[in-house]
């Protein structure tokens, strides 16, 4: 064997004996100093540890923590539900009293004319009421006022459960996208070395020379050179898709993902609860998936509105109660005042209203057709979320098995060609190729992992099991109850139960699915 051969051989065999990755499979590398513009080496990160602390960790458990505390879409979620909610509060102060007071003063000076006389008159009065009134019975608007309002409380509380998914969803892309990226960004880092090894070691034999069977010819060497100046495009292109990747990373869950090195990610084995099989999961979201849940409350809502808007046809029955005093405002003598005690009862029936009320049946019937045609639609779309997820996370599942596989016999072909092209047994080509393979399973087995955690969320948020009880069990939840929990709690007056009782009685409803509750 040419004895140059054999010494330049030992160097790469050396180099490529170790680990392929230049950093740990799922840790998070600091970005690669630039070719252009002013040199940063020396600079700290921002929020990057002092030099020469231990990186820290950040699992995808608490990116989902600081996201469900932080993000803004999720928390102004979470004030639209409670505002919702409100309306069921003001709904049921149609059953209340109200009470109002009224003081009034006048005081008149002017010219008087009569028959036989002139002068002037002077006048200072004043008046105080307090008004009390009670609705007996509504027709059944209060009461389907109330329906309505209720089922959207119900609508922006699964709204809400829609969000939070989505948030999680989001959460867990970002995370995967730069766990995703990083390994990239490691990969082409690793191509890099060992191309920019092979170019120089291409270029080394081809000036040695040697025998016939082991020389190396120009286009040899240029090929190497392509493949490395390739190899750093690559990596230019993986650095600025890292850092976009921790741009929306920061955006979604607050902090810094891998900046300077300071936080490094962990790959997630999987999610937890996922469904056991396609059937389960298609009966889960029947059940669950917020976005249906939200539509057939507001399917509910119409169907409340339908019987508000007929409610307006009933007669209406009200008490009001006055006690008022009048006497002069100054000089002020209580004991002069005139005391006034006042009852009435209001019974008020429609005849005509112009076609008002009719018109407004007819938009309620169709605004519940609008809401039951948009919750049939989101049963079709839950339905195939649940299979296309169900299908890509068994395909994930797949993916990185056999990826494992491919890396595993791609490591070992690359190494082989190397040692064989230190004989003279392999072409440049063969080991441009080899190591080409070998990158391209690499990158495959990260996006791989990466689409089958992100297939993973999907089939919860489908089942509507991506939420916080489900991901984070040991966090300080928000309970989306507590607000109409609020809202149903009676008012000061005791017979407020009897009021809406009676509102109640006799009214027909209209109910999206039989028998109403």
């Amino acid at each position: 064997m040419n004895k140059a051969h054999l010494l330049l051989a030992v160097p790469l065999l050396a180099a490529t004996a170790g680990p392929l990755h230049a950093t740990p499979p799922h840790a998070v590398p600091a970005p690669r100093p630039s070719t252009t513009g002013p040199s940063t080496a020396g600079l700290p990160s921002p929020g990057a540890p002092p030099p020469g602390a231990a990186p820290t960790t950040l699992t995808l458990q608490q990116a989902l923590a600081l996201a469900y505390r932080g993000n803004p879409t999720l928390l102004g979620q979470q004030a639209t539900q409670r505002a919702t909610t409100e309306d069921s509060a003001q709904a049921r102060s149609g059953w209340r009293p109200t009470v109002t007071a009224n003081v009034n003063a006048a005081y008149q000076q002017g010219p008087y004319t009569g028959e036989y006389a002139l002068g002037s008159f002077q006048s200072n009065d004043a008046e105080a009421y307090l008004a009390v009134r009670q609705p007996i019975y509504t027709g059944g608007q209060v009461a389907n006022r109330v329906r309505a309002a209720d089922a959207r409380s119900q609508a922006a509380r699964h709204a809400l459960r829609l969000t939070e998914a989505q948030t999680f969803q989001a959460a867990i892309g970002a995370y995967m996208d730069v766990l995703r990226d990083a390994n990239v960004l490691a990969v082409r880092q690793a191509d890099l070395q060992t191309l920019t090894r092979q170019a120089a070691l291409t270029g080394t034999r081809y000036t040695l020379g040697g025998d016939a069977a082991r020389q190396v010819t120009r286009t040899d060497v240029e090929q190497a050179q392509a493949q490395r100046d390739a190899a750093e495009v690559a990596l230019a292109d993986a650095e600025a898709q890292l850092t976009a990747s921790r741009a929306a990373f920061r955006a979604i869950v607050g902090v810094e993902a891998g900046a300077g090195g300071a936080t490094a990610l962990v790959q997630p084995d999987g999610l937890p609860a996922q469904p056991p099989s396609l059937d389960a999961a298609l009966a889960q979201a029947g059940q669950a998936n917020p976005a249906l849940a939200r539509d057939l409350a507001a399917e509910d809502a119409g169907a409340a509105d339908i019987d508000t808007a007929r409610s307006a046809w009933n007669p209406t029955i009200g008490v009001t109660a006055t006690l008022g005093a009048i006497g002069a405002a100054s000089p002020f003598h209580g004991s002069a005042y005139d005391q006034e005690v006042t009852g009435m009862v209001t019974l008020t029936q429609p005849i005509e209203s112009g076609g008002l009320y009719s018109s407004q049946i007819r938009q309620a019937r169709d605004r519940y057709e609008t809401a039951r045609q948009a919750a049939e639609a989101s049963r079709r779309t839950a339905i195939q979320a649940v299979v296309t997820a169900w299908q890509q996370v068994q395909s994930g599942l797949r993916a990185i098995r056999a990826g494992s596989a491919q890396v595993a016999s791609a490591t070992t072909a690359l190494r082989g060609y190397q040692l064989e092209y230190g004989y003279g047994m392999r072409s440049t080509i063969d080991v441009l190729i080899a190591d080409q393979n070998l990158r391209a399973a690499e990158i495959s087995l990260a996006q791989s992992r990466h689409d089958t955690i992100i297939a993973e969320a999907a089939l919860l948020a489908a089942t509507g099991r991506l939420s916080a009880a489900t991901l984070l069990p040991d966090e300080r939840h928000y309970d989306p109850d507590a607000p109409l929990r609020r809202a149903r709690a009676p008012g000061w007056a005791p017979w407020e139960g009897a009021v809406s009782a009676l509102d109640r009685v006799g009214q027909r409803k209209t109910c999206a699915a039989a028998p109403c509750p």
